[in-house]
């Protein structure tokens, strides 16, 4: 993984509303221009997923509450590789 700290671009993530319910963890709002460019320069940190390239982001929590950062870990190995493409299959 990069020790580089990678924050989307027109993804931002917002904590709950005074009063909200206590499910309600937060609010996520999407600039779909602004992502989509910044995901373009992203391209060496796409993963293939059931034939897809995607983003992972990791959901973190910090001083100033949630935030989303670009999750820039890449297995070692084949083995590894191999072993994060089956659990992701499970449904918990």
């Amino acid at each position: 993984m990069s020790k580089e700290k990678i924050y989307p671009k027109g993804l931002m993530v917002f904590g709950p509303r005074e009063g909200a319910p206590d499910f309600v963890k937060g609010v996520v709002v999407l600039s779909m221009r602004e992502l989509m460019e910044w995901a373009k320069t992203q391209q060496e940190h796409y993963s293939d997923y059931k034939g897809k390239k995607q983003l992972r982001f990791q959901l973190l929590q910090g001083d100033k509450g949630l935030y989303l950062q670009l999750d820039t870990w890449k297995p070692e190995n084949k083995k590894e590789a191999e072993i994060q493409s089956n659990t992701d299959d499970l449904p918990f």
